[in-house]
């Protein structure tokens, strides 16, 4: 009777400490729901689904005033990232006088070309569209990166602390699903810029072709027409001296 005397109290104490502290868990996880596991489950991803469209269209209650997320991160990643990642691509940047030089002796084969032929010109004008393609898949890769940062931020949320394992699964199945979707929206984009590179479209109204650079000049100041025909003249005077006629006159 004495040992159960003494040890009562805090056999006592530790049942009162583990109540409190698995009821105060219970309270965080909510209330009961209760009915059949299917319509639990079903339920949950009703929600899951609703609330990662409310993320995207940025009708979230939880509206972070730190930081862009969600939709508006997304359309930040396309307006802002990827126009810029664009417009800093310089065509002349990785175009030099020696490899123009070289194209036009290539385009001109055995017969020496004065003029510029439409080979040289989309061969150089190729290489450059292809550049688009890295900024293009790094703003693909920003946009998963996204998708990725709303789903973990949706499943630190109450409902799922209850289901721990319906949690990691859901996780598994969702990343499995962006990365499935990210081989064939790699390869969209690629064979877009592939479609761009494959017919230079110099009908369109924003090509600068030879009348329109003419009209051009024309508006201009008379010591800037001047200063062109100068430099005019000497492009082609260069053009005849690589294309071999100079150096026929002078051994004649």
């Amino acid at each position: 009777m004495m040992h159960i005397k003494q040890t009562l109290p805090d056999i006592k104490a530790r049942i009162s400490a583990s109540l409190q502290k698995y009821s105060t868990e219970l309270s965080q996880l909510g209330d009961s729901m209760l009915g059949n596991s299917a319509n639990i489950v079903l339920n949950i991803i009703m929600e899951f689904c609703n609330e990662y469209r409310t993320v995207l269209d940025g009708n979230n209650q939880e509206l972070a005033s730190i930081e862009l997320s969600g939709g508006a991160r997304i359309s930040f990643v396309f307006h802002e990232l990827y126009s810029n990642g664009i417009k800093s691509v310089d065509p002349f940047e990785q175009v030099k006088d020696v490899d123009i030089r070289t194209i036009l002796y290539n385009s001109s084969g055995s017969a020496p070309a004065l003029f510029v032929g439409t080979t040289a010109f989309e061969l150089i004008v190729k290489q450059q569209i292809k550049r688009l393609e890295d900024p293009s898949l790094k703003c693909v890769s920003l946009v998963y990166d996204e998708l990725v940062r709303i789903l973990t931020q949706l499943l630190s949320k109450q409902m799922f602390r209850r289901y721990p394992q319906l949690k990691e699964k859901f996780h598994q199945v969702v990343i499995s699903f962006f990365k499935k979707a990210m081989d064939p929206t790699n390869k969209l984009v690629r064979d877009l810029v592939s479609m761009e590179s494959c017919y230079i479209n110099t009908g369109h109204p924003d090509f600068l072709n030879g009348s329109r650079v003419s009209k051009s000049c024309l508006l201009l100041p008379y010591s800037e027409i001047c200063s062109l025909i100068i430099v005019v003249h000497r492009l082609m005077a260069n053009l005849f001296i690589y294309s071999g006629h100079g150096h026929r006159k002078r051994t004649a």
